[in-house]
């Protein structure tokens, strides 16, 4: 009996195998959304390069979305292949969006993520959702919370991304909640801006993140002009007079406990972290990282919680090659170079010069 049922299986998986598909964008179907909808587990979605204004989502079907980067390892594609939000009245919302228990064998790989619209997440939200997100640029999405990406118990692998220019009133690059352990690695985290609360990144309700090789620098600054409507609602929050603890750094609350691993935190602001009072003990840990101003740039709110300060970790000038040209490889001769565990601190340099 157990061997008949073992069979069965194993037919079962190599059928499921033998049907799945490569669907081909747009010489199969006119949007990345048609394929998607045309998809059943398994499948891959091929997307050529071109700008595709829409907002896409999977719906609970485990796909692997990508561009020509996944064939052909070239950078080129990633920035050729645009998922812009759509500029249809009423069609607002996050350009990808995965809110129906997709697993880590669903992905998306090589694309330019851009001009979100949403109150939450309005670049990638992921909603009791588990992907991979790699090798993307995430850009100048707009929000209320977490332009760049909104996690709500979800825990997505993110590797080999840059999430950059993304403005929101709450967390601009990311809003990590409610149980979500994330994994970032090799990841680019510069010029968001928050112009109300909670930080470039706030991660709250028993969260814990884990960042490995990641580099966070430049926010609070943006290279990108404000809009007419950016420009009221800074006037409306009043941004000059908040304080500044609220609008700078990586926020943290309630029984949550991020890790910083081989990472670079190199921001103008004296506040790197800010662990609120509020809720549950949190912590936060750092071992062969560097952060500008070292403990002291981690605001600790009435010793609310703790702060684990390890082995290996500097407050040193990394010595970007570049910022202002968005190149923030090392230096040769930086201080973070080799001193990592096994290897540099912060992203790789396949991201030096590659933003613009």
């Amino acid at each position: 009996m157990t061997y008949r049922i073992l069979c069965l299986l194993l037919i079962t998986v190599l059928m499921t195998n033998t049907m799945a598909k490569v669907i081909n964008v747009p010489e199969d179907y006119p949007t990345i959304q048609d394929g998607l909808d045309a998809s059943i587990e398994g499948d891959t979605v091929i997307v050529q390069p071109g700008i595709y204004e829409e907002n896409i989502d999977f719906y609970g079907i485990n796909v692997l979305l990508a561009s020509m980067f996944l064939e052909t390892k070239d950078f080129r594609f990633i920035h050729e292949t645009i998922i812009s939000g759509s500029k249809e009245r009423g069609n607002t919302g996050p350009v990808i969006t995965f809110s129906s228990d997709e697993d880590s064998t669903s992905a998306v790989i090589g694309f330019t993520i851009k001009n979100g619209r949403s109150p939450i997440g309005s670049g990638i939200y992921c909603n009791r959702a588990n992907p991979r997100l790699l090798n993307l640029i995430i850009k100048e999405n707009r929000a209320e919370k977490g332009a760049g990406i909104q996690l709500y118990e979800s825990s997505p692998k993110i590797s080999n991304v840059a999430i950059i220019d993304n403005r929101a009133r709450w967390s601009a690059a990311m809003h990590i909640s409610r149980s979500s352990s994330p994994k970032l690695n090799n990841v680019l985290i510069i010029n968001n801006v928050t112009s109300f609360n909670a930080g470039w990144l706030y991660c709250e309700d028993f969260s814990s993140p884990i960042f490995t090789n990641v580099t966070i620098s430049s926010n609070g600054e943006s290279a990108t002009p404000l809009s007419a409507k950016e420009k009221l609602r800074y006037e409306r929050d009043n941004r000059k007079n908040i304080d500044s603890s609220r609008l700078y750094g990586i926020h943290i609350s309630n029984g949550s406990h991020p890790v910083f691993k081989n990472s670079i935190l190199w921001n103008n602001p004296d506040q790197e972290i800010f662990i609120r009072k509020y809720g549950n003990p949190s912590s936060i840990t750092f071992s062969y990282s560097t952060v500008k101003g070292g403990i002291k740039a981690i605001i600790n709110k009435d010793s609310a919680s703790q702060v684990f300060w390890n082995e290996g970790s500097l407050f040193s000038d990394p010595k970007f090659i570049a910022p202002e040209k968005r190149n923030y490889g090392l230096d040769s001769s930086s201080p973070a170079r080799g001193t990592g565990e096994n290897g540099d601190m912060g992203a790789d340099d396949s991201w030096g010069g590659i933003l613009e």
